[in-house]
């Protein structure tokens, strides 16, 4: 009796995990279909407003709403990209469905953001082979993450999100 409980727990988790996996593999899928699109431009309006604007973040979140995923949110807004790379955002961590990950552990799927002092910051998604998706100046494209990092003298901090509902 002690080992089929036992045994239900060890496959409650495993199913846990598989989920988690199943969404993180979901996310990127929705990411990577959003490649070259202009709707998150720095040039174009999202939902008829922030022209001229960044919208990374708004590239997440819609990412996050198209597969599902519970998004974070202040104010009742979509939050920013530090917001995201703030490692104690009580606006991610309130939403029960988010645990931080150390930058070695990343995986696709994962949301991965960048701190800038005295700027926006940045944030995407984890792609493959060491790439992240992210709404940049002209489109959505696949960034190499240790690249963008040692390029950008203003990022002070890194932080990786792992969706686990």
């Amino acid at each position: 009796m002690q080992y089929q409980h036992l045994l239900l727990l060890y496959l409650s988790g495993l199913m846990l995990t598989l989920t988690e996996g199943q969404k993180t593999t979901q996310i990127y899928e929705s990411a990577k279909n959003k490649i070259n699109s202009t709707k998150w431009s720095k040039a174009t309006t999202w939902n008829g407003k922030y022209r001229g604007m960044w919208k990374c973040n708004l590239f997440v979140y819609d990412v996050l709403q198209e597969v599902g995923a519970t998004t974070p949110k202040k104010w009742g807004m979509q939050i920013l990209a530090n917001e995201w790379a703030d490692p104690n955002s009580a606006s991610v961590k309130g939403t029960g469905c988010y645990k931080t990950v150390s930058y070695s552990s990343k995986q696709k799927g994962d949301i991965v953001a960048f701190k800038r002092n005295g700027s926006s910051g940045h944030v995407g998604i984890m792609s493959t082979n060491g790439n992240f998706i992210s709404a940049l100046r002209y489109k959505v494209d696949s960034l190499d993450v240790d690249g963008f990092r040692s390029g950008d003298s203003f990022i002070v901090s890194t932080t990786v999100w792992r969706y686990t509902c």
